[in-house]
């Protein structure tokens, strides 16, 4: 229950304690003998069309508070963004060159992320020399936080299918009702046994999906062999130009922090964070009171059921 207007809660306290102060003024006063057949003036039937006056002002001021009851409802179909991170689980990934290594570094990242769109469906691809949906886009980010955790080398045969973690992501996006489809590719390889092309993947998925879905690469780790696993930002580069995204250098921990927030802020929700809730006002149930106990205390003050002394 809330009010959706508390200042007219503010004015329901100043008319009753007003209303207490004149009565205790008139307490005092003297009150003549009405007859044995009338109510005494110092009785309730002397006091009632006051009382009735007082607590018709007191419910129409609480109908002005506008009090509301909700319930908190999941997005809808269509609503928000679905999201799918595809992630590289290769054994390059265990580069320590990224403290503790890439992938971990990467799951951070992506934990953070994923923390930060609590109105937005994420799902969760992982691909090596394979690729496979780990989760499909789903507001149930507390087990997509334990899927990701999970993610480590050996769930697929070793080696870097870019091409493959690309397409399965976007099939993972094809019965998206959203308006807006992301997938988010993170590679710190070269394509190796991938049977098409990357960049020809990309041209599928463009086609199928036109501009509803947008691809961002993120190219992880060191370009120099001898420091680490050799980056095809060439190709990264590509699929995201195609795919109406754009590519992300990362050469740190901070960069692929970067990466997420300046995802965040090209994909901005058009959910709240706080939640959707629907709300229903019960304001007219005071209105119809008040305005029933207002015609009473007149009925009773003037009118064929007036009270004797008055």
């Amino acid at each position: 229950m809330r009010l959706a207007f508390w200042p007219g809660a503010l004015a329901a306290l100043a008319a009753v304690v007003t209303a207490v102060i004149l009565a205790r003024r008139r307490r005092g006063s003297a009150l003549p003998y009405t007859g044995p057949f009338g109510f005494h003036e110092a009785g309730l039937a002397r006091r009632l069309p006051d009382l009735l006056l007082a607590l018709s002002a007191l419910a129409l001021l609480l109908a002005l508070t506008r009090p509301q009851s909700g319930y908190e409802r999941l997005p809808r179909p269509g609503e928000g963004v679905d999201i799918v991170l595809s992630l590289d689980i290769s054994t390059s990934m265990l580069s320590e060159d990224y403290r503790p290594n890439r992938l971990q570094a990467a799951k951070e990242a992506a934990l953070e992320f994923i923390e930060g769109r609590p109105g937005d469906r994420i799902g969760l691809v992982v691909y090596a020399a394979e690729a496979m949906t780990v989760c499909p886009p789903t507001l149930d980010h507390e087990t997509l936080r334990r899927l990701l955790d999970a993610a480590e080398p050996g769930l697929l045969p070793d080696g870097t299918s870019i091409g493959q973690g690309l397409a399965v992501a976007a099939s993972g996006l094809a019965y998206s009702q959203a308006e807006r489809r992301v997938i988010v590719l993170l590679s710190d390889g070269v394509e190796t046994v991938g049977a098409v092309d990357p960049a020809t993947v990309a041209r599928a998925v463009s086609t199928l999906h036109g501009d509803s879905l947008r691809a961002y690469t993120v190219a992880i780790g060191t370009t120099s062999p001898v420091l680490g696993y050799e980056v095809d930002r060439e190709t990264l580069s590509s699929i995201a130009g195609i795919c109406g995204g754009r590519l992300f250098d990362v050469y740190s921990r901070a960069d692929l922090d970067g990466v997420y927030t300046a995802i965040d802020s090209l994909e901005v929700s058009t959910l709240p964070e706080e939640g959707l809730f629907v709300y229903r006002d019960h304001h007219m149930p005071l209105v119809v009171l008040g305005v029933l106990l207002l015609i009473m205390s007149l009925l009773l003050r003037w009118g064929p059921m007036k009270v004797v002394g008055e």
